[in-house]
């Protein structure tokens, strides 16, 4: 029997690479204004040169914002939290995770955090974290390139919940309880 999926799709702020396909767009137009009307016209010169390098980086920035995103089905079946990893269309990977299994959650920064440091929206530093009953080390219960994808903290609460319906007997930290 398979319970309702949970869908969680990665988000994207591609602030860094809008901003470089903009500049280098409008850089390499500049350098080409006027350079095919005067009579004293070189198939090669600089500024058509510094274009062609500009024009590229706009192109690669067009695709690093078009890249497919992560992601994530999870769902449980049969007391087995399942979670399906995929980029775009492309299917990565299939986490089996005992439910019974899980005795303790906690959401947990990939790197400690400062002190009244805010916690965002979005964050690529935080993780679900699980423990299972053979293991005293905390797992992430997603785990790919932690250091290249951005999930919401709600969603990550969501998750958290998703896999505390299943299983109340999970420890959650006190701390954290307003997510339940």
């Amino acid at each position: 029997m398979t319970d309702r999926e949970l869908h969680i799709i990665e988000e994207q702020a591609q602030l860094f690479w809008a901003l470089l396909v903009f500049v280098c767009t409008c850089g390499g137009t500049y350098l080409l204004a006027g350079t095919f009307i005067f009579r004293s016209w070189n198939f090669f010169n600089l500024d058509q040169l510094g274009a062609i390098v500009l024009f590229l980086i706009s192109f690669w920035g067009i695709y690093k914002i078009t890249e497919p995103r992560y992601r994530f089905t999870i769902y449980a079946k049969k007391g087995t939290l399942i979670i399906e990893i995929m980029k775009g269309s492309l299917d990565i990977d299939t986490v089996h995770i005992p439910i019974d299994e899980i005795v303790e959650l906690k959401f947990s920064p990939h790197r400690r955090r400062k002190e009244n440091e805010a916690s965002y929206d979005y964050s690529t530093s935080f993780h679900l974290m699980y423990r299972t009953v053979n293991s005293n080390n905390f797992k992430k219960v997603i785990d790919v390139e932690s250091g290249s994808i951005t999930l919401k903290v709600k969603d990550i609460a969501k998750l958290m919940r998703y896999i505390h319906e299943r299983n109340p007997d999970i420890t959650v930290p006190e701390s954290q309880q307003y997510f339940l």
